[in-house]
């Protein structure tokens, strides 16, 4: 009987060790890949929505402020997570009022670049309604209220984090057990898993609804010219365009954010009931798997746009076509330059 207990506490600790290190090497890998492809994505992004095709429309401006808060979350949350998680090096422990302040910055910054996408869906509203009203709402001007206000109230919603995240014996910076948990799981689950794409699903079937109208009520007007026609249509196709790229970054969001919810919730619920240190692992490994993929969304947004609108592509291989051609130096030989010299208009020669 002693034999076999022993035998099976080895495998057990066998088994938490395998999925420590199976836990640290996804973090590890994962933290790597978002840094690397989300900081190469946001500076592409944030070049192709600044281009004048696209930084003229309102819509593309909180796109680009969404790439600029990603670009945040790549190059501060992650770091930050993957020295924890993977390498011991802990910036929340270094005192209380660092471990409630850095969480809550961390969670706030995590979960705007949905919400602002949630914004351009709602100018893409605003500018396809009949009421010319409600349209005025589709401005430039707009743009930097509605970021700064919506940046405001995340970060004034989620503020209890600051509050409740306390350090422990270990140390390390943690949220307070029980009651606090469950809320803040469920909070989550609203606000950041569930909010941001019902936001968005939302926004997206009012506007088709708005464009579907629209086209229905559409009399050929002869009157305008052939250059406003072009206009109207290039204006359209962008808009097109900009609705493809938002109904991929909803179900994106949806498919990474809402496990994580929904299982910390589930942890929290069942924490009394954990009986031992290899449930405990497996729990850990789950967990660390759903959160850090919710880092997604703000790092591969760039990645969805290219796959999801033609227009982007476009403006992104632009950008590859200037550095062509900014390679090859223009010359003019000797020749060249002679014959042009020698080319003189009639007009200096009758003086």
């Amino acid at each position: 009987m002693s034999s076999s207990g022993s035998n099976t506490t080895s495998s057990n600790v066998d088994t938490i060790n395998a999925l420590q290190h199976s836990k640290i090497l996804f973090i590890k890998v994962w933290c790597f890949t978002m840094i690397s492809c989300g900081f190469v994505g946001h500076t592409l992004s944030i070049y192709v929505f600044t281009r004048r095709s696209l930084y003229s429309n309102p819509c593309a401006r909180y796109f680009l402020a969404s790439a600029m808060i990603g670009m945040a979350v790549v190059v501060i949350l992650v770091p930050l997570r993957l020295l924890q998680a993977g390498y011991n090096i802990d910036a929340f422990v270094s005192s209380a009022a660092i471990c409630g302040i850095l969480t809550w910055f961390l969670n706030s910054i995590k979960a705007l670049p949905s919400w602002i996408i949630v914004l351009a869906c709602a100018d893409l509203f605003l500018c396809s309604s009949q009421s010319v009203t409600i349209r005025a709402w589709s401005s430039i001007r707009v743009v930097t209220p509605a970021v700064s206000l919506t940046i405001v109230i995340v970060g004034l919603t989620y503020i209890h984090v600051a509050f409740y995240t306390r350090l422990s014996a270990a140390p390390s910076c943690a949220f307070l057990p029980g009651t606090y948990t469950i809320f803040l799981g469920i909070f989550n689950l609203f606000l950041f898993s569930m909010g941001p794409p019902i936001g968005m699903l939302s926004f997206g079937l009012l506007t088709i609804r708005n464009i579907r109208r629209s086209v229905k009520r559409v009399v050929p007007n002869t009157n305008l010219s052939q250059t406003q026609n072009e206009t109207q249509q290039r204006q359209k196709a962008t808009d097109r365009q900009l609705i493809q790229m938002m109904i991929a970054q909803f179900i994106f969001y949806t498919l990474t954010t809402t496990p994580n919810s929904v299982f910390f919730i589930y942890s929290s619920a069942i924490s009394n009931n954990v009986a031992n240190a290899l449930q405990t692992a497996r729990l850990s490994l789950v967990s660390n798997i759903v959160s850090y993929i919710t880092n997604g969304g703000a790092c591969l947004s760039f990645y969805l746009f290219t796959l999801s609108s033609k227009l982007f592509r476009r403006e992104l291989m632009h950008l590859f076509r200037c550095q062509r051609g900014t390679i090859r130096p223009i010359t003019i030989s000797r020749s060249n330059r002679a014959q042009k010299a020698l080319t003189i208009p009639l007009s200096q020669l009758n003086r």
